[in-house]
């Protein structure tokens, strides 16, 4: 008789499995140095070779599928591309709705290893508002612009201002500074940050021609900056180019602020360079510097504008 080493049963001894829990009851022959050992022995105790992997009790692999080479077609070199894999966002399912919504919709894949691609052109950038809200703070978006892969904020940087726009109380005069009075533009883009008032750097955009006071806009320089400043909003689906480069036209070549009523010197505060003027404040004489012109009215120069482009532009707002 002996003991099963496993359930601790007693069997006969020339049993080689025990009859009540089955465990092998043979001994385990090292493969390496040939030592009988004892059938429920892990590692040979002559030259410590493991058992159980040289016994084939090796771990149960679960059967994985081979993966299949997923085939995705090349991005198109035209318009906007915009690509997403499976999220955990809670977003993800109503992503997916809004993309199979469009004609261009491709799915690559199947399951969470899937790839959904949408592409429309430019000027529809527009309808793709509700897919790229559900798209909000993910990992695995993508977007194309003419086939080449760019920064998601370089596309849609202007989502937020436009967003602010539709909930705007008047959001045809949103982008003219609407919701700030200090916004107020002709541009017909608020990220101008060039508004149309006393304070604002655009009316310093120019030179002194002579000590006459004839100042002579810089429209060059006012056109950079309004490139530099409203280039990441690009893409926005009212941003008005147009617009913005007749508003440049139509400014002045050059005014005379000492001459002319409807012009008035724009003073330096922060240093002593400019055109030198001699003003008379209570019997006082003073010399002050000047480093631009603005309109005396703005409400009038913008009017003059608006004739000169033949376009209703808002002349303000209280």
């Amino acid at each position: 008789m002996k003991i099963c080493y496993k359930c601790s049963s007693i069997i006969q001894e020339e049993f080689n499995f025990c009859p009540h829990c089955g465990a092998n009851q043979s001994e385990i022959n090292c493969p390496n140095c040939k030592y009988p050992n004892a059938p429920n022995s892990k590692f040979c105790p002559e030259c410590g070779t493991n058992l159980n992997v040289q016994n084939g009790n090796k771990p149960k692999v679960k059967n994985v599928e081979p993966e299949v080479e997923l085939i995705i077609d090349p991005v198109p070199d035209f318009g906007i591309t915009v690509e997403f894999n499976y999220s955990s966002s809670q977003t993800f399912e109503f992503a997916v709705v809004e993309a199979k919504k469009f004609d261009s919709f491709i799915e690559f894949g199947e399951g969470k290893k899937a790839i959904y691609r949408v592409s429309i052109a430019e000027d529809q950038i527009e309808l793709l508002d509700d897919l790229v809200e559900n798209m909000k703070g993910w990992r695995n978006r993508r977007v194309y612009h003419n086939g080449e892969k760019v920064l998601w904020d370089s596309i849609f940087s202007y989502k937020w201002c436009y967003d602010q726009r539709k909930k705007s109380y008047k959001p045809e005069y949103y982008c003219f500074g609407y919701e700030n009075n200090y916004e107020f533009n002709l541009w017909g883009c608020i990220q101008s940050r060039l508004g149309f008032n006393e304070n604002s750097e655009l009316f310093t955009y120019g030179e002194w021609l002579n000590n006459k006071a004839d100042w002579k806009f810089d429209k060059e320089r006012i056109s950079h900056n309004l490139e530099k400043n409203i280039y990441q909003y690009r893409f926005c689906p009212v941003m008005n180019l147009d617009l913005i480069k007749d508003v440049i036209e139509a400014f002045p070549e050059k005014v005379n602020p000492a001459n002319d009523k409807n012009w008035k010197f724009i003073r330096n505060w922060r240093s002593e360079e400019g055109l030198k003027v001699i003003t008379t404040n209570y019997g006082y004489k003073e010399e002050n510097y000047m480093n631009g012109a603005a309109p005396a009215n703005m409400r009038n120069f913008v009017n003059e504008i608006s004739k000169k482009i033949n376009r209703k532009l808002p002349t303000g707002f209280e």
